[in-house]
């Protein structure tokens, strides 16, 4: 769900897992459209448009408060000196995005109308559009979450699937270079896949949580964070500790592929649903996503890329390679409920997270909270639209 650049924390979209393709939900299919489009060299992701550009924005008093707990975490991460290392990034500096966070705050602390809180954003601060995958704006949103599922410390007979710490041998791939595995000589070797790096047997001994659902185990792995709830009762955090840095692939392409699910029928629940009734055929899918990801327990979390809380409904992941971290946006989209029924979109966000299928200037991926409800809601969630950040005028 967003890899994460930062080396701690991750979390990874949850809608690639069913699509990262070029059709939208409900409509028909666009084969020319490439969301995963690069930028050429020399090329900014960001373009600036005129204010008027901006859907009208309505902010109940749940959202203000959910909005300023967002921006008082960018302003903390913004605070750090090592943020300094993420800037400038398309033509916007930190000292920028930290005016940025503070005078929206400012606004949203405010007892403004709806009309007077757009009518302030439209005169205070410059609009930057996401060029997307076609240079007209055009970005494909799609949705993560936290899951909750039951898990247990140690293996049993019922709970086999296991999530792996971070091994002592993992030197961490710098953007998108391969992990590296130090071999007792100190030279570096890459770090093998998913399916390789499983039969080799080297990680025998990290588990750190076992599951009793192998797609729930892969779920998590995909996300990059979970809650994991106990016999007990107890419900404990597991987030990124590192990744072998392989290329992300969706496998819900290959399940359309050899015919198990319809892609006009395509969701999460639909994957679920088969991969219930055929639990061994999910290794078989697994092993065609080569990317691997390591776990710890957190507190706190979960975390989004810049080392901060993620905020439901607020946070959103990009590639923080293109796009400037922290920094406040809007975006201009169509949304699911837990239903599946669609309706139309506009809110402010805030950047604070990335994804491994979130690299290129065409794809966002919304933060929708954590547990059932909020997995439902991502696993619907696949639509084109806008997004736009809001730099402060000078």
């Amino acid at each position: 769900m967003r890899m994460r650049q930062l080396l701690v924390f991750i979390l990874v979209p949850l809608c690639v897992i069913a699509f990262d393709g070029c059709r939208r939900r409900g409509g028909k299919s666009d084969e020319k459209k490439n969301y995963a489009r690069q930028l050429q060299p020399g090329e900014r992701a960001l373009v600036e448009v005129d204010a008027s550009r901006l859907p009208p924005l309505v902010v109940t008093t749940a959202d203000r408060e959910q909005l300023l707990r967002a921006l008082d975490h960018s302003q903390a991460f913004l605070a750090k000196s090592g943020s300094m290392r993420w800037y400038p990034i398309s033509g916007i500096t930190r000292e920028q995005v930290q005016a940025s966070v503070t005078a929206l705050r400012e606004l949203l602390a405010s007892p403004l109308a709806d009309a007077e809180l757009n009518a302030a954003i439209h005169a205070r601060f410059r609009v930057l559009m996401s060029v997307g995958c076609d240079d007209q704006g055009t970005v494909l949103f799609t949705g993560y979450c936290t899951p909750i599922y039951d898990g247990r410390l140690a293996r049993d007979d019922r709970f086999r699937f296991p999530l792996h710490s971070r091994p002592a041998d993992l030197v961490s791939g710098v953007g998108d270079q391969l992990a590296q595995r130090r071999l007792a000589d100190g030279s570096l070797t890459p770090y093998p896949a998913r399916d390789a790096l499983l039969a080799s047997g080297v990680l025998d001994g990290n588990e750190l949580v076992w599951f009793a659902d192998p797609f729930e185990a892969y779920i998590v792995q995909v996300q990059g964070s979970g809650k994991v709830r106990l016999e007990t009762g107890e419900v404990i955090d597991v987030g990124f500790n590192g990744t072998n840095n392989h290329k992300y692939h969706a496998i819900a392409e290959n399940l359309i592929a050899d015919g198990k699910v319809r892609r006009e029928e395509l969701s999460l629940s639909v994957m679920r649903a088969w991969f219930h009734a055929h639990p061994d055929e999910v290794a078989i899918y697994a092993a065609k996503n080569p990317r691997y990801i390591f776990f710890t327990q957190t507190k706190g979390g979960p975390f989004g890329s810049i080392g901060q809380p993620v905020t439901a409904d607020v946070t959103v992941a990009t590639d923080k390679t293109i796009f400037p971290p922290a920094a406040p946006a809007v975006v201009q989209t169509t949304t699911y409920d837990v239903s599946g029924a669609q309706q139309a979109y506009a809110a402010l966000r805030v950047d604070q997270d990335s994804g491994g299928a979130i690299r290129a200037p065409g794809r966002c991926d919304l933060y929708m909270g954590v547990g059932d409800a909020a997995e439902r809601r991502a696993g619907f969630q696949l639509a084109e639209g806008k997004l736009y950040y809001l730099i402060v005028r000078d």
